[in-house]
């Protein structure tokens, strides 16, 4: 149901990033001075931080163990993100295998549907890229860090670019907002303007190579994704002989639950009642989740 849980899901996202970012970078702010001794190493002659902000924070409060638990915080927090960046990466494998992008055995699965395949390849690629932390006194970590972030706005990039391309080829096909079950508010203004801060996101990484001297490794790491992703766009264009789909010809309906209004979509994906543990379990979850 887009129409009820993509809008409920933006919201989230919204309060999400400005309780746990904003403002808690803002109270930090109001907390710790610019110039605290425990934020830079003042012994070494470089800007490496030694004190987390957050840890200052509950130090300052008293609470003295507070190094401990920023480190089950991120401790934590990394399995957490490994595991939801590994579950996606195994499913965009698999999808990419099965529409002839990746090896056809990497679109295998078990009985149950689980890719397993693309499960062990990604956990693999993981475990070797980890074991780059050992190598060149982990230079080449923080390098394949930079590439990977400068990937992770490149693909945010191209999901402003795809929705505007979307939003263009439904007018020029004929149908009308109405059709929509989801209209994202700020169209086109929100997806160019946030398409405008990552491209100065991006070229603003390259910042710090130039502070004291030229760094090599910040540079190289924040920009040289960007000729590798042209480089593999045009090369996969040229190697598949494909063209870039036109407005006209880009396909809309694939996928979509047409004729349904939203009344009988509400009907047909009606949330489960009962009072099951399953039935428990997914009313908590909708209860956290908003």
């Amino acid at each position: 149901r887009p129409a009820k849980l993509i809008p409920r899901a933006t919201r989230q996202i919204v309060f999400r990033l400005a309780i746990f970012f904003v403002l808690s970078v803002f109270i930090m702010g109001l907390i710790i001075p610019y110039d605290d001794p425990q934020l830079i190493n003042m012994d070494s002659g470089n800007d490496s931080g030694v004190i987390s902000p957050f840890t200052i924070v509950f130090l300052k409060a008293g609470i003295k163990p507070a190094a401990h638990i920023m480190n089950a915080v991120m401790v934590t927090s990394s399995i957490s993100a490994c595991s939801s960046g590994l579950y996606a990466a195994c499913r965009t494998v698999h999808v990419m295998a099965m529409q002839g992008h990746a090896p056809k055995i990497l679109g295998r699965t078990t009985r149950r549907g689980v890719p397993l395949y693309a499960l062990f390849f990604c956990a693999a690629v993981t475990l070797s890229l980890w074991a780059f932390n050992f190598v060149g006194q982990g230079i080449v970590f923080v390098f394949l860090t930079g590439v990977s972030g400068v990937a992770g706005y490149l693909a945010w990039a191209s999901i402003c670019v795809v929705h505007i391309r979307f939003r263009m080829a439904w007018k020029r096909q004929g149908h009308k907002l109405d059709e929509l079950r989801y209209r994202a508010p700020l169209y086109p203004f929100g997806p160019v303007f946030c398409f405008v801060l990552i491209c100065v996101v991006i070229f603003g990484q390259a910042y710090p190579s130039f502070q004291n001297g030229f760094d090599k490794i910040t540079f190289f790491s924040s920009f040289l994704e960007l000729p590798l992703f042209a480089l593999f766009w045009v090369g996969w264009k040229r190697w598949k002989k494909t063209k870039v789909v036109t407005l006209d010809t880009m396909d809309l309906d694939s996928g979509a639950r047409g004729g349904l209004s939203f009344e009988e979509e509400d009907d047909v994906l009606a949330e489960p009642s009962g009072r099951g543990f399953k039935a428990l379990a997914l009313k908590v979850a909708a209860g956290i989740l908003g």
